[in-house]
């Protein structure tokens, strides 16, 4: 895992670009109705905004959020499987959390509704984004990290 400054950037934003395209693929296809080929690009193509956002977020304030709350919960000396679902489980609450401000924001606007429509959104994007960051994203993006970032054995 990220050892340097540099390595935990870079680790911050593939996690956080794989998440943000697949999190506006599944908003996308909602809002379309159906599931196109179209949805593909249109999804790539308004992802970036959102993309820097959460990925400042994720860097800056959710990472460091979900660690405190996830050292609540297991000790530094347990397995690190427990370690990571634990820190993944409250990373995803935590960028949820933010992601639907900012989507009901683009979405609606800032509406009398807005209590209404951000637990709406809160609430299908996390039983979405729960499953995809522990068994897709998280899994991938540490594969891509050890493959870019070898490290020698001891």
């Amino acid at each position: 895992m990220p050892k340097t400054k540099g390595e935990s950037i870079f680790f911050t934003a593939i996690t956080a670009w794989m998440m943000v395209y697949v999190m506006t693929l599944y908003n996308t296809v909602i809002a379309m109705g159906s599931f196109t080929n179209a949805a593909f690009l249109i999804a790539l193509k308004g992802m970036w905004i959102e993309y820097i956002i959460i990925a400042l977020l994720a860097y800056f304030v959710s990472g460091h959020l979900a660690k405190m709350c996830a050292f609540r919960v297991v000790q530094p000396g347990d397995r690190p499987i427990f370690i990571i679902f634990s820190i993944q489980i409250f990373t995803v609450i935590w960028q949820v959390l933010f992601a639907s401000v900012l989507g009901v924001y683009h979405g609606y606007g800032f509406t009398s509704n807005f209590l209404p429509d951000y637990l709406t959104t809160y609430c299908s994007n996390f039983v979405m984004a729960l499953p995809l960051q522990l068994i897709i994203v998280g899994p991938l993006a540490r594969l891509i990290f050890r493959t870019i970032f070898r490290r020698a054995k001891n």
